[in-house]
């Protein structure tokens, strides 16, 4: 008998989400997609004209409301893309009601309520290569990261705030810390007493660009897209090379709907999303290159000269890649949407 995975996703009205919602669709798979708005249920619904039946679109105002998600849930959901996340603010947010409660509280949600649904068998929570990093890895060039690392991150949210513009991205980065924290504790203690919950898989995308299905138009960028174009027009990035394409991100979310070789019961299988090392001087070749009316101001990479590294080969092997796209590739997608 065929089996055809029904899928609740949070923030497929966004970047990541959006390019997931529509692989997922693309697989013939069915799809619930949760929106805080009423509003935002009709324009999702026609940017997918022919899914037809196969997705459902509700909405749950506040994603810490267990009952609500629970209720979402019902109906014969079985895996769930837990994508959405607060992203970097320019509007000076505070640490913990801005960043740190939504990533965490929502996140826990989403597994309380999954628990509670015999159905679901697998949860995928979209996490964040900063998860896996120190608060200072930025002042170590060529940093590799690891899975596995988390547990040995200390973090003080209490501890003064870097300066702009390092503030609000230094408060994103706790916020993905601690998240994917409170996804292990939760994990362990409930494994310690006996509880039965569903696999546990969290992805940990580098710096995520190419081609954004929900911009508007041209030049309209925005999230990472935006700081990777106003990297190339400052004399020094905002943001390091370390990047990998939305495609390849949504393709590992996809995939591990029905990867097998994950971690035992009980351990939470983490997926490092990167593709291949790349300075910023390549990619100012490049875009000088191929894109002579876009105003390059970029000089060279300035902190982030040196790629950081890390391990893909889980993403690779059980997740539906069969390469990473080429980060050129990537840069071009960005740059054909803005800049065609």
């Amino acid at each position: 008998m065929s089996f055809t995975p029904f899928v609740l996703i949070t923030g497929a009205t966004g970047f990541i989400g959006s390019e997931t919602l529509y692989q997922t669709l693309a697989k013939g798979y069915r799809a619930r997609v949760v929106v805080r708005k009423e509003s935002q249920v009709a324009p999702l619904q026609a940017r997918y004209p022919d899914a037809g039946d196969r997705l459902e679109v509700v909405s749950v105002p506040q994603l810490e409301d267990v009952a609500a998600i629970t209720a979402a849930l019902a109906g014969g959901i079985t895996h769930v893309l837990h994508i959405a996340s607060p992203m970097p603010s320019q509007d000076g947010l505070d640490i913990q009601t801005g960043y740190i409660d939504p990533a965490v509280k929502s996140t826990v949600t989403v597994l309380e309520a999954s628990k509670a649904v015999p159905s679901v068998k697998r949860v995928i929570v979209t996490s964040s290569a900063l998860a896996l990093a120190p608060l200072d890895f930025y002042f170590q060039p060529g940093y590799t990261f690891h899975e596995g690392t988390n547990s040995a991150i200390a973090v003080d949210v209490h501890a003064p705030l870097p300066p702009p513009p390092a503030t609000e991205a230094y408060k994103y980065h706790v916020s993905k810390i601690l998240a994917h924290r409170a996804t292990l504790d939760w994990v362990k203690a409930e494994t310690e007493r006996g509880a039965t919950i569903p696999e546990i898989v969290t992805v940990h995308p580098f710096y995520v660009i190419g081609h954004d299905r929900t911009q508007s138009g041209p030049g309209d960028a925005h999230g990472v897209n935006k700081f990777y174009l106003g990297s190339l027009m400052n004399p020094t990035p905002y943001v390091s090379s370390a990047l990998v394409d939305v495609r390849d991100v949504a393709t590992v979310h996809v995939g591990a709907i029905t990867a097998a070789n994950l971690q035992p019961q009980g351990q939470v299988t983490e997926v490092i999303v990167k593709a291949s090392p790349i300075t910023w001087e390549s990619i100012i070749s490049f875009v000088k290159e191929n894109y002579p009316k876009f105003s390059v101001k970029l000089e060279s990479g300035g902190p982030f000269a040196v790629p950081y590294k890390a391990d893909t080969t889980r993403a690779l092997q059980d997740f539906g890649l069969k390469a990473f796209h080429e980060p050129l590739d990537s840069v071009a997608a960005l740059l054909d949407q803005n800049y065609a």
